[in-house]
This record gives C-alpha cells, sequence and structure tokens, in this order.
C-alpha cells in the first residue's frame, strides 16, 4: 500500500481473498462530530459501544473489540494511532479522538487505493506542528475551494494553517481596506469551524510593519508610510535591487514614529483576535523591513544607526498588544538575524520566532539561526516552502522549482529532528515581492511539494528518492513514470500530458500541471522572441527580419492555444477579478506587442 504520510510501521499479513469491504456496520465510542464525520464518510449508521477507556472505530458485520489496551509506544502520544484490517473487517484506536482521526485519513487512503492484504500499522507523528501557509496576496480561492482544500490538507495529516489573508479579511473596525473579492465575516467563521472541527488550528497572520502595500496603496492611509523622500541614492536616480530596497518602498512599510499606525494595528489586531476565537497564536509578520529610518522623524528619534532599537521597540509594543489579547505573539526571523546577544535580552520573551529559509544550501545558515535563537531563549518554529521567488527566471514564473522545493523541505525535516523544534510550516507564496506585484504560479502548482512536506513533518525518515513515485500513485492513481518533476519544462510537459490522460484521480490538479509546465514554455519562447524583434526596425535582412517574423507568428499561435486553457483552469478556483489579473500578468503586454 502506498500510505502519505509514510507510516512509521507497517506489518502485511494474509493475502485477503474478497479484499476489504467498507458496506458493514460501523461501532465506535465517539460522539459529538467525530460520530457524525464517521457516518457521512462511510455513509453507514454508527452504533455506540463504551468498552475501552480509548477512542476506537470498528468496520465489521458484528462488534467484537478484542483489544484492551492501546500499545505502550502510543501511550503518551496525542496524535498516534493503531489501524488494523483483517477478514473480520477494520478497527482504528487512538489515545485521543485527533489520533482516531489521522487513523480515519490512513483507512480512507487504504479504500481509495483498495486493500487486499491484512495489515497492522502503528503511526504516530514527528513534529508537533505540520502546518501550510495560506496566503491571498494574489488572489483567494472561491469559498467552496477553501473548504476542499482544508479536506485536502486533512487527507495528508497538516493540522495547521498559518492564514494570511491581506485585504481578503473581512475588516469592520478598520474601514476602506477589505477587498471586493474578500471573504465575508460568515464565509471566515465557517472555515474557522470546518478546519478547527478536523483538528487543524489556524494561526492568523496579521502584517504590522512591512508588507502593507495593501493598506498603504489606500489614501486614507498613505500619510502612514515611512518613505515620504522620492530620494533613491546619493549618486544614482534608480534602485538596482528589483525585489528588495525600494522595490515597493512608498507604500511598504509603516513608519514607527507616527501614532496613529498603533491605534490601526491596534485595531486590525483585536479585530482578528475575535474572528479567530480560538486560534492560540497571532503573527505580527514583521519581515523585510528594509527601509526602517527612511523618514526624518524616524531619524531624529533614533538615530542614524538605530535599525535595530526602532525594530525592538515596535515588535515589543505590538507583541504586548497580542499578549493582552490571550494570544502569543509570533514574528518572522530575518530582522533579528543581526541582533546582538545583549539586543536579544530586550526583546519580549513571551514572542515565538519562526525561522523561514527556502533555498537549497540554507542546511547550515538553519543550524546556526537555531542555536542563537535557543541560545537567546526563545521556542522555534521552522518555515520552508513548497512555491516561493524563485529569482526572476521564466523558468518559474509559472511552476515552482521542484528540486528546490524538496531539498529545502528534506533540510528542515533535518532541522526539525536536530533540534526538536515546535514544528515546520509549510509556506506557499502568490507573488514575489507584495501585495501589488505580478501573482507567482497559481495556487494549485503547488501539490507535490506541499504533500512531499506533510510526508517529511509526520516522518522524518521516509525516503526523499522514492517520494514521486509514490506521489504519483496516491494523489493521480499512475504508476510507471519516472522523474516527472526534475525534467525540463519540455518534458515535464509530455509527462504531466500523460497524466492528465490517464489519472484517476485529482484530474484538475493534473490539467494545472500540464498546462502550467506548458505556460513555462511559452514564457521562455516569449522572452528570446520579444529580446530579437530589434531586427524588424534596425536594417536587419529580408532573411533575418523573416525569421523573426516566423517566430512572432508561431508565439502567437501557442498563445492563441495557451490562453483560453489557462483562463479556463484558473476561473474554476478563482472569480473573474482574479483570473483576468491572472491572465493578463502573463498574456497582455505580448499582444500589445504584436500588435504594435
Amino acid at each position: 500500500m502506498n500510505i502519505i504520510p509514510k507510516p512509521k510501521n507497517i506489518t502485511e499479513g494474509r493475502p485477503l481473498q474478497k479484499g476489504i469491504s467498507f458496506e458493514k456496520k460501523i461501532y465506535t465510542n465517539v460522539n459529538g462530530f467525530m460520530l457524525e464525520y464517521a457516518a457521512v464518510l462511510f455513509n453507514q449508521d454508527v452504533l455506540p459501544k463504551e468498552t475501552v477507556p480509548f477512542s476506537f472505530l470498528q468496520i465489521s458485520d458484528e462488534f467484537g473489540l478484542e483489544m484492551k489496551h492501546l500499545p505502550e509506544v502510543l501511550q503518551d502520544k496525542e496524535e498516534g494511532y493503531l489501524l488494523k484490517v483483517d477478514a473480520k473487517g477494520v478497527v482504528i484506536a487512538a489515545g485521543s479522538s485527533k489520533g482516531l482521526f489521522y487513523g480515519i485519513q490512513t483507512c480512507l487512503q487504504l479504500k481509495e487505493q483498495g486493500c487486499e492484504r491484512e495489515l497492522e500499522i502503528i503511526d504516530w507523528p514527528d513534529n508537533d506542528i505540520r502546518g501550510y501557509h495560506f496566503e491571498s496576496r494574489f488572489g483567494i480561492p472561491k469559498f467552496e475551494r477553501m473548504i476542499e482544500i482544508i479536506d485536502e490538507l486533512c487527507k495528508y495529516k497538516f493540522n495547521t494553517i498559518l492564514m494570511e489573508l491581506e485585504d481578503k479579511f473581512p475588516y469592520e473596525e478598520a474601514k476602506g481596506i477589505t477587498s471586493v473579492n474578500a471573504l465575508d465575516k460568515d464565509q471566515l467563521k465557517e472555515i474557522i469551524r470546518y478546519a478547527n472541527d478536523r483538528y487543524i488550528d489556524i494561526i492568523p497572520l496579521q502584517q504590522t510593519l512591512g508588507h502593507v502595500e495593501y493598506i498603504l496603496k489606500n489614501d486614507d492611509y498613505y500619510p502612514m508610510r515611512e518613505v515620504r523622500s522620492g530620494a533613491v541614492n546619493s549618486e544614482l536616480p534608480f534602485s538596482f535591487n528589483p525585489i528588495g530596497n525600494l522595490s515597493f518602498n512608498d507604500i511598504d512599510e509603516f513608519c514607527p514614529s507616527n501614532g496613529e499606525v498603533y491605534g490601526l494595528i491596534e485595531k486590525m489586531c483585536r479585530e482578528m483576535a475575535e474572528k479567530y476565537p480560538k486560534s492560540k497564536y497571532m503573527h505580527i509578520g514583521c519581515d523585510e523591513a528594509w527601509n526602517l529610518i527612511n523618514c526624518e522623524l524616524c531619524k531624529a528619534k533614533y538615530g542614524e544607526k538605530g535599525f535595530h532599537k526602532v525594530f525592538l521597540e515596535h515588535t515589543n509594543r505590538v507583541a504586548g498588544v497580542i499578549t493582552s489579547l490571550n494570544k502569543i505573539p509570533v514574528i518572522w526571523d530575518d530582522m533579528l538575524r543581526g541582533f546582538s546577544e545583549e539586543e536579544f535580552e530586550l526583546l519580549d520573551k513571551n514572542i515565538v520566532i519562526m525561522c523561514w529559509l527556502y533555498y537549497n544550501g540554507d542546511l547550515e545558515k538553519g543550524i546556526s539561526l537555531i542555536k542563537k535563537y535557543r541560545e537567546a531563549g526563545f521556542h522555534v518554529i521552522g518555515a520552508s516552502s513548497a512555491k516561493c521567488c524563485e529569482g526572476m527566471s521564466s523558468d518559474y514564473l509559472d511552476m515552482p522549482n521542484m528540486k528546490d522545493r524538496l531539498i529545502n523541505i528534506d533540510d528542515w525535516s533535518k532541522l526539525s529532528t536536530e533540534f526538536d523544534l515546535m514544528g515546520v510550516i509549510t509556506t506557499v507564496w502568490s507573488n514575489y515581492t507584495g501585495t501589488i506585484a505580478p501573482p507567482h504560479p497559481f495556487f494549485d502548482t503547488m501539490w507535490y511539494p506541499l504533500i512531499f512536506s506533510a510526508d517529511k513533518y509526520w516522518n522524518t525518515a521516509s525516503d526523499s528518492k522514492e517520494f514521486e513515485e509514490r506521489f504519483l500513485e496516491n494523489f493521480f492513481g499512475v504508476e510507471g513514470i519516472e522523474n516527472c518533476f526534475g525534467n525540463e519544462n519540455e518534458l515535464v510537459y509530455e509527462k504531466t500530458s500523460f497524466i492528465a490522460r490517464n489519472c484517476k484521480r485529482n484530474k484538475y490538479i493534473a490539467e494545472v500541471y500540464k498546462f502550467a509546465s506548458l505556460l513555462s514554455i511559452y514564457r521562455q519562447k516569449s522572452m528570446a522572441t520579444y529580446r530579437e524583434m530589434y531586427k524588424l526596425y534596425d536594417g536587419s535582412s529580408k532573411r533575418e527580419k523573416a525569421i523573426v517574423v516566423r517566430k512572432v507568428k508561431e508565439l502567437e499561435t501557442m498563445r492563441e492555444y495557451l490562453k483560453p486553457e489557462i483562463s479556463r483552469l484558473i476561473s474554476i478556483n478563482f472569480n473573474k477579478t482574479d483570473a483576468k489579473e491572472f491572465v493578463n500578468s502573463r498574456f497582455l503586454m505580448d499582444e500589445m506587442v504584436n500588435q504594435r
């Protein structure tokens, strides 16, 4: 059997002549949501039986629970479970309803794939927090799709969502921020309830320093910005760095010396705490604030070299607000990396540090940073990435760099084991620099690395080399394909086209991979072709001009084929506004150049 995450202990027995039948009675001693959940999943009446001091569910013709206690290895593991399959039926047992829930997820995968042998699985997670970062900078999936995503996360035993809604959050007190395609408060309430019922904790994220373009782009809040000068460089009138400093600087950061800023921050955080009442943590961002000490107020208050001082004062002040709301504050770590021991002593000890490292080669850096934060007395959560900024290369504008994503996730699996971290969150970034930047590959391109992270953070000893084969069999029901995601885009397209034709499950995602890999090829051809168009105007030979014209026409033909398919796919799960923006970001300028 091919279960993801890979269970720690699997014992196979004799063949089952008739396989497993789920058309049997269900006996259990759980109640409430779990009782309803089991009845709906297996489409059977559930019969209550109070016989043992642990949670269980039995699928059989008649009740006959033989076990009287759990295996010793599961005694102190809340999320662990035992699953037994034999000719009599199926038994799932756990020390808690949460562990039983995860056992049911494994059972559902057995049901989906078909089980032909007796089995005994004893399993538990290696990380307490196994999270997915839901971020809506580019756009937000439709409400119904959000519910489907939660179900998929449950299937692979995620237990945390770091939810960064930005202007898709239904602010009521903070006026003029919420976008027209945001969740309404009832939809958000239902998403939270649906996730919490399925043992997924939600950590809301409210940026409080940088990455606040979605706030500062509005006229009412524009005066709260840190950068209020047009000066860019002492020698040159432009910036060299297309991503970092001065990218969207005039609307990127709050001014920490502006008293009105803190009134707004407290209002937003208070409203977020109210709408996420069961959330233990609240993430306050505080990453990539490159432009601190830019305005004259901050220079006068903190001095030209007061970078760390202003960050400390701001972070401690906001952390105090979060603590007063009975939440634990969490921050990104990048602004802390240059802190001295003395400066760490001044940082609020209630803060949990989320250390993010996203790239191949960051393992040693991670070891150094985590040691530093631990020695300073802080708890640490790791952050890997299933989709992030891969640089400005056209290769990864439409598909994640799968090879680097898997290396990064595997590194964090090692770090979580070595340092016994609180857990790891897998981030999924929807654009390169901030709210108003062009979109990344759209959401559904990242299921492969995201599910790899589910595998590695549940069972850190699982074999990374065999994962692609296991994923293709488990997620798509397709066998016999090798090295599907490790190739150049042309070969990825060929292999994902085969998957789309032959998959038994998740056909929509298969089509996403097929057309997103083709879109990557289109983008490469586009950049190469338009780089040569000057030849049409500079006196080049007729032969050269003819070659360029042929390339432009070929690109136009490709665009006419691809654009409707991309539009169709993204429109299935995103609203019209988001779908239009994504399609425009990929094709509009090419069309305008072609018309010229």
